[in-house]
C-alpha cells in the first residue's frame, strides 16, 4: 500500500484516518489506470465483540487492515472511515468489474475464513461494495456514498459479497428516493388505497374471506403496485404507517358492512417485523379496531418468517397476546424460506398458506404432490387450516385439492379488488 508520510493514523489499524484518505485521493488516484474505490465492513462485528470482547475486536480490525490494504499489492490508498467500516482505493488490472469482483470476493472469502477458524462462535461475513472510478467524478463524497449504495445493498445477501455500484443500482436508488415522498404526499391527501383479494373453497365454490392488500394512486390516478414501494417503506421503517392505514381501512370498511346488515367473513392482513418494534404500535391498532365495533375472530394477522429474525420471544409473546384477544394468526409464504418448520413449531398460528412457487413446483413430480400431502395432513392433524396461494388454473386446483386443500387465493377466482367493487361483489 502507498505509505503516506507524516500523515494522521488510526490508533488501532494504523491506516490513514478518512480526512488523509480526502486529501490524497486525487493525487493517487489520477495517477491510476483503472482507479476503484472499495469499502467493507464485518458483519456481525457487534456479535463478535459481544463474544470476544473489545481486546479481540481491535485484533480483528487490525488484521482486516492488514489483510484488505497492507498486504494487498492493489491497495493504493486506504483509511478507517469508523468502527468497522474501511475505504480503500485499488488498482485494477483490467476495466472488467468481474475481474476485481472476484479478486475482492477472494479477499473476504480468505479472511472470513480464517477469521471463523479461530473465533468459530461468532461467524463474521464481509460486506464489500465497489465502485469504479470515472474520469468526470470530482466529488469524492459523491464517489463514497455510490460505494457505501452497493455495500448496503448486500446487506442481507449471505451469498455474494462484493457488489459493484451499477446503472441498475443507481435507478433503483432514484425510484427509492421517489417513493419515500410519494408515499408521504399519498398518506396526507388520502390516497392510499385498501384492496381486497378473495380466498375462495374449492369444494363449495364460494367466497371463504379475503386478505387486505395495499396500493397508491398518484397525482395522476395511477394505481401503483406493491412491489414499487413496499421495499423502500420496509428498508426506511415507514412500512408502519402504511401497515397502520391499512388495518384502520379495513376496519372501517368491515364496519360498513357490519351497518349494511351483512355477514362478516375473516380478512388478513399483514403485519411486518417493525410493527412490533415501534412501541405502542400493537395497542393502538387494538384499540381502533375495537373503536370500529369490528368482532376480533374476523381479522387475521399474516406473519412472514422475517418477522422472527430478531427478538424472537418477544414477539411470540406479542403474537399470543393478539391471539388471546380474539385475531387470528395465519402464517404467510410456508415453503419459501429454509426454517418454516421450525418456526411454525414456536409461533401460535390458526392458519398456514403454502407460498405459490413452493406449490408450483411440488405440484410438477407425484414426489412433490406426496410431500405437500403429507405436510397438508400434518398440519391439519395438529388444528392448522391449510390455504394456497397463487391459484391460476382449474388443474392447479384441483391438484391442491387433491393433496388435501380446501381453501385457495389467486387468479382462478379474482384479481385484487379495490373495496369498493369487492363490497358491491361479494358482501351480501
Amino acid at each position: 500500500m502507498f505509505q503516506l508520510k507524516e500523515a494522521v493514523c488510526d490508533s488501532v489499524t494504523l491506516l490513514p484516518i478518512l480526512e488523509e484518505f480526502h486529501r490524497h485521493f486525487f493525487q493517487i488516484a489520477q495517477k491510476l489506470r483503472y482507479p476503484v474505490v472499495a469499502g467493507v465492513n464485518i458483519k456481525n462485528f457487534k456479535y463478535f465483540n459481544q463474544i470476544y470482547g473489545f481486546e479481540s475486536g481491535n485484533v480483528l480490525l487490525k488484521r482486516l487492515g492488514e489483510h484488505f490494504c497492507f498486504h494487498n499489492p492493489n491497495c493504493k490508498l486506504a483509511a478507517r472511515t469508523y468502527g468497522d467500516h474501511f475505504v480503500m482505493l485499488l488498482e485494477a488490472h483490467t476495466s472488467e468489474e468481474a475481474v476485481m469482483e472476484k479478486e475482492l470476493s477472494t479477499i473476504c472469502d480468505e479472511f472470513v475464513k480464517a477469521t471463523n477458524e479461530e473465533f468459530s462462535l461468532a461467524r463474521i461475513h464481509i460486506n464489500c461494495g465497489a465502485y469504479s472510478v470515472r474520469s468526470e467524478d470530482k466529488q469524492l463524497d459523491a464517489i463514497l456514498d455510490r460505494v457505501r449504495y452497493a455495500r448496503k445493498e448486500i446487506t442481507d445477501d449471505y451469498v455474494n459479497n462484493v457488489l459493484f455500484y451499477t446503472e441498475n443500482l443507481e435507478k433503483k436508488i432514484l425510484c427509492e428516493a421517489r417513493v419515500i415522498p410519494m408515499f408521504e404526499e399519498a398518506m396526507e391527501d388520502g390516497r392510499i388505497l385498501l384492496y381486497l383479494q378473495p380466498k375462495f373453497s374449492i369444494d363449495e365454490q364460494k367466497l371463504i374471506g379475503a386478505e387486505a392488500l395495499a396500493r397508491i394512486c398518484d397525482k395522476d390516478g395511477e394505481i401503483i403496485s406493491p412491489a414499487y414501494f413496499i421495499p423502500t417503506l420496509e428498508k426506511s421503517g415507514l412500512i408502519t404507517y402504511l401497515d397502520k392505514r391499512i388495518i384502520q381501512l379495513l376496519a372501517d370498511a368491515m364496519k360498513g358492512w357490519i351497518s349494511q346488515g351483512a355477514e362478516l367473513f375473516v380478512v388478513s392482513v399483514n403485519l411486518s417485523r417493525l410493527d412490533f418494534s415501534e412501541d405502542g404500535f400493537i395497542d393502538e391498532l387494538v384499540d381502533y379496531i375495537d373503536r370500529s365495533g369490528v368482532p376480533k375472530q374476523f381479522i387475521e394477522f399474516e406473519l412472514t418468517e422475517t418477522v422472527f429474525c430478531e427478538n424472537l420471544d418477544y414477539i411470540i409473546e406479542q403474537i399470543k397476546r393478539l391471539r388471546s384477544m380474539g385475531f387470528r394468526i395465519s402464517m404467510d409464504d410456508f415453503g419459501s424460506g429454509y426454517n418454516s418448520l421450525d418456526v411454525i413449531g414456536m409461533v401460535p398460528a390458526d392458519v398456514i398458506k403454502f407460498d405459490r412457487s413452493f406449490v408450483l413446483h411440488s405440484l410438477k413430480t407425484e414426489t412433490g404432490r406426496e410431500v405437500m400431502r403429507s405436510l397438508m395432513s400434518m398440519f391439519q392433524r395438529i388444528d392448522f387450516e391449510v390455504l394456497c396461494e397463487g391459484i391460476e388454473t382449474t388443474e392447479e386446483e384441483q391438484l391442491v385439492r387433491e393433496c388435501g386443500c380446501n381453501q385457495i387465493q389467486g387468479y382462478l377466482h379474482d384479481r385484487p379488488l379495490d373495496v369498493r367493487e369487492f363490497t358491491e361483489k361479494y358482501v351480501r
